[in-house]
């Protein structure tokens, strides 16, 4: 079954290059129809029932959050992905049914993160099911809702700004001292989070930890080497082909992925 995607933008060159962005994954998506402004949006949603809504957040006539304010439909509301040129709506994009904030212009290689998180949750629901077959849209958002007990997104302050990064992005944490390195794709960030307060809070399902001073994610663990006898490093996928040691006390762990 087909994940039925609304694309909503009141730029009709945004909403061209949205539909390109997406044409690579047009056998898990289907883009169902365009919405040019908030109004439409809504009469959009409400007749089409998409599964997603690729939503700018600010246009013409109503912002994002007015859309989903006039929708009044719990049972079937789509999961939301907003689109902006902005980062200042980022923390209340994340109070509403957000899967992902993508920022313009949307590079493929983001966009890509947010296909893997939707790819991935319904990866694990149809295994723990068992039936694919027995697939269905409100089976995956009760899903999605159980997993918002695990972070989604880490937050970063940066002088009088807060940055969200969403842990789909982030590679490995390192612990240094009294803070944490935060390793995603393009950057790197510092936190005062310890270490095992990450990961107490972090999917085990999708992070490991392999070291006293290393976290990372098991999806850019790209091989596992033997030094000698007892000593395994991972080599990570990303740009440095980073290696970290496993310490003897996650050996095993590290084996049984």
């Amino acid at each position: 079954m087909l994940c039925r995607a609304l694309i909503v933008d009141d730029e009709p060159l945004a909403r061209v290059r949205m539909r390109s962005l997406l044409e690579p994954y047009a056998q898990e998506l289907e883009i169902v129809g365009e919405a040019s402004s908030g109004t439409v949006a809504i009469s959009q949603i409400r007749d089409l029932v998409p599964d997603v809504v690729f939503l700018d957040i600010q246009m013409a006539d109503m912002n994002a959050f007015d859309v989903l304010h006039g929708l009044d439909m719990d049972d079937d509301m789509p999961l939301i992905v907003f689109t902006t040129a902005f980062e200042d709506f980022a923390l209340r994009a994340y109070e509403e049914n957000t899967v992902d904030y993508l920022l313009k212009p949307i590079e493929p290689a983001r966009l890509e993160a947010t296909i893997a998180k939707l790819r991935k949750r319904f990866s694990t629901m149809a295994t723990e099911q068992q039936m694919p077959g027995d697939f269905s849209w409100d089976k995956f958002r009760a899903m999605v809702k159980g997993d918002e007990q695990y972070m989604q997104r880490i937050q970063v302050k940066i002088g009088d700004r807060i940055l969200l990064v969403n842990v789909d992005e982030i590679i490995r944490f390192q612990s240094e001292e009294k803070y944490t390195t935060v390793y995603t794709t393009n950057n790197r960030y510092i936190i005062d989070t310890p270490l095992v307060d990450l990961e107490k809070r972090l999917d085990p399902r999708v992070f490991v930890r392999i070291h006293r001073a290393h976290l990372v994610a098991i999806d850019y663990i790209a091989e596992i080497r033997k030094t000698d006898a007892s000593r395994l490093n991972v080599v990570l996928r990303d740009k440095d082909h980073t290696q970290l040691m496993v310490s003897r006390n996650f050996v095993k762990k590290v084996k049984n992925l």
